[in-house]
């Protein structure tokens, strides 16, 4: 009763928002974008994919003849922020959704001890906004923020590139996984200033870029080599789902995530940057995972007449 009355304040708060207050801006608008970039397929492009995923494998030294069947990928996200009205103070969130069902316990806890609370997750960071790249020409080799080592499986991040922070995939408690189409929604003061600054420069887009926590080193064997996947813009119907289980330990609970087969043409799961004014509360978990994938079924632009196209994001007034 108490969650029930909870989503319901939520959902009434979230309504009497103005629209130029909060705007979650996918993937879909404008000039964004999503790629994955593989290094052990380095020229290889991967914008017309219908999933971005990162993974890890070291297994094998530099030079060794075996060394391309380890595994390093990243995820590149851009945001196009021309035409949105942009108010002078404001806090940020960036979102991606769980593309696939086998995100279970040994995929992101620590299945040794065990310990539910040691877990994996991504680590994000910003690009130069001086720097741009395209989803149909993106590739390992020359992603902005990469210097390719030729050493597949070790990261190669450059100062073009900064460090955000991260976002851990939530403990899995009592369900059987976690489920097609949840969000995993990032935020840290790092990212409100990436954002803030780009803004300030005169950036009409921004670009986060994440990879998986762990490295080739981790001690939990389950996590090496797996590909931890998430929904582009591309996958325009997100798969099925329909054995997820909420609580195992329920033999009544109801089956099936309930994003299971749902529609993303419009974006609604595709990666994507929130920008929320301060003149409203800052969202909390549950708001943001109600605006991100909730029943509401939109994303909102910044004001109504925002232009289109190659314009900048514009001031709110005072």
């Amino acid at each position: 009763m108490n969650a029930a009355r909870n989503i319901v304040t939520a959902l009434v708060a979230l309504l009497a928002v103005p629209a130029a207050d909060a705007a979650w801006v996918p993937t879909n608008f404008g000039n964004g974008a999503d790629a994955e970039v593989r290094e052990s397929n380095p020229t290889q492009n991967r914008g017309v994919s219908t999933e971005i995923a990162s993974r890890v494998r070291n297994g094998f030294p530099l030079g060794d003849a075996n060394d391309g069947s380890d595994r390093n990928s990243a995820i590149y996200t851009k945001f196009d922020l021309s035409g949105t009205l942009i108010p002078d103070q404001f806090v940020t969130a960036f979102r991606m959704t769980y593309r696939n069902n086998n995100l279970n316990g040994t995929r992101i806890q620590d299945s040794i001890t065990p310990n539910p609370a040691v877990r994996t997750g991504l680590a994000v960071y910003g690009l130069n906004p001086a720097l741009d790249w395209s989803e149909d020409t993106i590739n390992y080799l020359n992603a902005p923020g990469i210097t390719f080592d030729g050493d597949v499986g070790t990261k190669d991040f450059n100062s073009d590139l900064t460090f955000l922070g991260t976002v851990l995939f939530p403990a899995i408690g009592t369900q059987n996984w976690l489920p097609v189409g949840q969000a995993l929604i990032f935020q840290s003061a790092n990212l409100d200033q990436f954002v803030a600054d780009a803004v300030t420069g005169g950036a009409t887009q921004v670009t986060l870029v994440s990879t998986v926590i762990h490295g080739a080193d981790t001690p939990f064997s389950t996590w090496l080599n797996f590909n931890y996947l998430f929904n582009p813009k591309e996958q325009t119907t997100l798969n099925s789902d329909p054995n997820y289980d909420a609580d195992i330990n329920d033999p009544g609970n109801p089956l099936g995530s309930p994003f299971s087969g749902a529609d993303n043409s419009t974006g609604l799961f595709s990666p994507a940057l929130l920008i929320q004014s301060t003149a409203v509360p800052v969202p909390g978990v549950l708001w943001l995972e109600l605006v991100a994938v909730g029943g509401l079924g939109l994303w909102r632009r910044r004001g109504a007449v925002a232009t289109r196209g190659g314009a900048s994001p514009r001031r709110a007034s005072a």
